[in-house]
């Protein structure tokens, strides 16, 4: 027997073999438990967290393995990823069937009425929304979210990009993203015809991921994209050997083929695009903003015929703090909203002087400190400084803005009132924003069932200027003027 090694049991069902000084975040990734954060295991998002007996809630990332453990992993709530604004029936059409999983009956009677199966897919860098789809309704019959497995390779796009320069790590990207793919694909389609086509939006990176591109272009200037166009992949070229390593997957896959679909600039993606246009901001003759605010911000501002569209990292610092476990997901801008309004966050972003040291602790484990409130300053002065460079090109101010679309997993949990107050977006917002959930989802879901839906991809990103908010002038200014929580100044709204 050897002594160094150390058993953790996991929710009292799993048992792992590790070494003593392990870091436990790195040996649960191994075992293929897969947590939502994007620290980059610094410890400032906390949503590695587990529960160990005896000691209560850590942080996995900073747990360094002494001992025999028991540690309780509670699942991520990906419900919402598989959303459309205002449910699937008032947005899409499509059947309230989608609500539960397809059932054993439904399975059986796909095979009698010998359906034509395909499947919509929203590859995000930190979770991943499909829905199985009967081609000949457009009814989704079956939908699931999960997480990218790809987060044990790195949180963020820059991370992926780091790994995916090379050959070698290339495939160990794409291999843990297709295998998950596989599996979730077949557990939909069991028992029945299989599948026929499926449809992926994603971002740059994620899309170049699946079509076997290296990611060396995307860590520099010019930052020249290869895959500008939608590709369409054989099912037996683009699992790759798995139809041979499980013959169970023959039926499912060999005739399948699998479209991504084309995408803006290195950091405005496929996603983006079927976000602006699900939301019909090309077709409106007044500017309208898209924002999707999930792992990364992709901000699109256009009317018809014109348009401007950027990137700028937020995830990583707005889902860090989102506290789950209640009927109403509580965000990063609710916490210091309460914080700041109780005055333990000053409206410059510090925390009072009981607290600077240690952090405001919450319940649940969550600890404000201000490590995480930089984090957070960070990210919200992007973002407003996106949306300020956007309006600038434009030649607009916020009051011109008719409409603003809010996308992505934070998006579509966040607070407007609370957005308002602490200065995300200019007052003149509150009225005019409308939660639009998974647009990238319902995105592939029309090019799945609407062949035309594409060629409004590439008509609409003709009219697409994008921007490099990195050489835009005036970029920095903007952004150090929103490194706090007041309110949009009347100043950044002219």
């Amino acid at each position: 027997m050897d002594n160094n090694k150390i058993t953790i049991t996991v929710n009292n069902n799993r048992f792992i073999e590790c070494g003593q000084g392990d870091n436990l975040f790195s040996v649960l990734s191994r075992a293929g438990y897969v947590f939502s954060g994007n620290c980059g295991k610094r410890g400032t998002c906390q949503r590695c967290l587990v529960d160990i007996a005896g000691e209560g809630s850590v942080k996995s990332c900073a747990y360094t393995v002494t001992r025999d453990i028991a540690v309780t992993i509670s699942d991520d709530n990906t419900s919402i990823l598989t959303s459309y604004a205002q449910g699937y029936d008032q947005f899409s059409g499509i059947s309230k069937m989608a609500d539960t999983t397809l059932t054993d009956i439904g399975k059986s009677s796909a095979k009698m009425q010998n359906r034509k199966l395909g499947a919509a897919i929203d590859l995000g860098t930190t979770t991943i929304a499909m829905e199985l789809v009967d081609m000949s309704t457009g009814i989704a019959i079956d939908r699931r979210g999960f997480m990218n497995p790809q987060i044990k390779y790195g949180s963020d796009v820059i991370s992926r990009i780091g790994v995916g320069s090379t050959e070698a790590g290339l495939t160990d990207l794409r291999k843990a993203v297709t295998h998950k793919l596989a599996s979730e694909l077949y557990d939909m389609v069991a028992e029945t015809e299989g599948i026929s086509h499926v449809v992926v939006s994603g971002n740059t990176t994620m899309n170049a991921i699946l079509e076997g591109y290296t990611l060396d272009n995307l860590g520099h200037s010019p930052f020249v994209i290869r895959n500008a166009d939608a590709e369409t992949i054989p099912g037996n070229v683009f699992f790759d050997g798995m139809l041979y390593e499980d013959s169970a997957y023959t039926d499912t896959f060999a005739d399948m083929s699998i479209t991504c679909l084309p995408n803006l600039s290195a950091f405005v993606g496929a996603d983006a695009l079927c976000g602006a246009l699900v939301c019909d901001i090309d077709r409106s003759d007044t500017y309208q903003l898209f924002a999707d605010l999930g792992t990364n911000g992709e901000l699109i501002l256009a009317k018809q015929g014109i348009g401007y569209a950027t990137s700028c990292a937020c995830g990583p610092a707005f889902e860090g703090m989102l506290k789950r476990g209640t009927s109403a997901p509580t965000t990063a801008f609710d916490l210091l909203y309460r914080l700041n309004t109780l005055h333990i966050v000053s409206d410059d972003g510090v925390l009072a002087d009981q607290y600077l040291e240690n952090g405001y602790r919450l319940a649940g484990g969550i600890v404000v400190d201000m490590d995480m409130i930089r984090s957070f300053l960070l990210a919200k002065a992007a973002i407003c400084a996106g949306i300020e460079s956007l309006m600038d090109i434009a030649g607009i101010c916020d009051r011109d803005i008719s409409k603003v679309y809010l996308a992505g997993g934070f998006g579509c949990s966040l607070r407007i009132s609370s957005a308002v107050s602490l200065g995300l977006f200019p007052e003149s917002f509150r009225e005019k924003s409308e939660f639009s959930g998974n647009t990238s989802l319902y995105g592939a879901h029309k090019c799945l069932i609407d062949e035309s839906f594409i060629d409004r991809i590439y008509e609409f990103k003709g009219t697409l200027t994008a921007v490099n908010l990195g050489e835009f002038d005036g970029f920095d200014r903007r952004y150090y003027s929103h490194m706090n929580l007041r309110p949009w100044s009347s100043d950044n709204s002219k």
